[in-house]
């Protein structure tokens, strides 16, 4: 029998957990600046360099915010900003993209059904009006896509259920790729249009196991055409 040695942390790592329990306890809030560099360094009685590593990798994060010439600030939390560091990957790395939309088909289909079971007439009339909206919206790929983002955004508010609000809004929003791609095809708008309104028609009958099949084809549907139009490793997407 063998046992791995004990590693302790480096002053970095844990100059990095001491700001980081700050930012969950509320003691540093959203957009507050930090101490300069040398007086937190004082202040937490370790050297320069450990403070500067520790917000380094926090700023890479996406928890604070280096603003040259102004100072370090606690991000604003919000959970695009906290995403961004997550999209990076995607963008770098093809089979992440995949892997997104297997959990968004685990997902995206539950919230879906909960959906079902507790969205009220006014969020009803919220997603007919978006439909309604991206009907007139065909030819306009960067408003459709838009409308695309709050017809989604309106079902996963619907499920009423804050554990799976967090979870479906963030794997939706680091989607951000795909939709770039897609969206420049108008075969594809017109196959979301048509998806949405067999989404919103099982949302109306309060049928769980309808809206679920019907979220799940519709992303079936997105993920076979991001596959059908997506680049080649030597060509480049821009927004």
């Amino acid at each position: 029998m063998s046992f791995d040695p004990i590693v302790q942390k480096s002053i970095s790592e844990q100059v990095a957990q001491r700001l980081l329990t700050m930012i969950r306890s509320g003691l540093l809030k959203p957009d507050q600046q930090l101490p300069p560099e040398r007086e937190l360094a004082a202040m937490l009685g370790v050297g320069r360099p450990a403070v500067r590593e520790a917000i380094r990798g926090l700023a890479l994060l996406g928890l604070l915010r280096i603003r040259q010439g102004e100072g370090t600030f606690v991000s604003s939390l919000e959970t695009r900003e906290l995403l961004e560091p997550l999209e990076m990957i995607i963008d770098l790395n093809a089979g992440t993209l995949e892997a997104l939309f297997d959990a968004r088909l685990i997902i995206e289909t539950g919230v879906a059904a909960l959906a079902a079971t507790h969205i009220d007439d006014a969020e009803l009339n919220r997603l007919v009006a978006n439909v309604e909206d991206e009907a007139r919206l065909l030819s306009d790929p960067a408003a459709f896509a838009a409308a695309d983002v709050e017809f989604h955004e309106a079902i996963i508010e619907a499920c009423n259920n804050p554990f799976l609000q967090s979870i479906a809004g963030s794997l939706y929003m680091l989607g951000k790729k795909s939709r770039t791609i897609t969206s420049r095809i108008p075969a594809t708008l017109e196959r979301s249009l048509q998806d949405h309104r067999e989404i919103l028609d099982a949302l109306k009958a309060r049928d769980p196991q309808k809206a679920s099949d019907a979220m799940r084809n519709h992303l079936i549907h997105v993920r076979d055409a991001y596959r059908g139009a997506a680049p080649r490793k030597d060509e480049s997407v821009h927004d």
